[in-house]
């Protein structure tokens, strides 16, 4: 069974329709729990949560303090590296997403749901993390620094739980192929928090689940 579904809506444009908006898609809590993709005591801000991204389902977690520090990305559950890409250096705030050359890597784990770690600094998944696709990592393994690779304002960690299809999954940029509505999307779940979902400009640190 998935989690239960939920509206991902915005709070003010609920305040301001009094409702939630007839092509808000319907996306359902992840069934897996992971931890906060960041090395264990890391402190960890939301930049965006799956309600407030645009596009709604995935969330952006900023490593803190902000400048003067390499934060470390580690695997959210154990799992298999199924893509990399991270060769890109260009930040490209602004560009449409479909435009941009973004460095990413894509885990699978058991049960069907895959996470995407997205705007990864270049070269540290392949180089500094020495990880390929094909790799088996655990929850907690390093995957390379924080970066700022892509559409991107500041340097953070695009994050995403997701149920890819079975014949092509990916397409060459790292997005969802079938994913038009925002069907193949999971609310990501998070030991060690209450509910276990993070919110907006809330702050957390990061650790191994128990």
């Amino acid at each position: 069974m998935l989690g239960k579904p939920i509206f991902a809506i915005a709070a003010a444009a609920l305040l301001a329709s009094n409702g939630p908006a007839a092509d808000t898609p319907k996306i359902a809590e992840s069934e897996g729990l992971y931890r906060l993709p960041f090395a264990d005591g890391t402190e960890v801000s939301v930049f965006d949560d799956a309600v407030t991204h645009r596009p709604v389902g995935a969330i952006d977690l900023v490593g803190e303090p902000r400048e003067g520090k390499v934060h470390r990305v580690v695997a959210a559950a154990d799992g298999i590296v199924m893509a990399i890409e991270d060769h890109y250096s260009e930040q490209q705030s602004g560009r449409a997403a479909a435009d941009c050359r973004n460095n990413f890597v894509w885990l699978a784990h058991p049960g069907g749901e895959w996470t995407l770690y997205g705007h990864m600094a270049t070269g540290t998944t392949s180089g500094k993390a020495s990880l390929k696709v094909g790799d088996r990592v655990r929850a907690g393994r390093y995957l390379g620094d924080e970066g700022a690779v892509g559409c991107a304002m500041l340097s953070h960690v695009h994050f995403e739980v997701a149920v890819p299809q079975a014949s092509d999954p990916i397409d060459k940029g790292g997005f969802l192929n079938g994913n038009a509505d925002r069907q193949r999307m999971r609310i990501p779940r998070f030991c060690a928090i209450p509910d276990h979902l993070v919110r907006k400009d809330a702050h957390y640190t990061a650790a191994a689940c128990p």
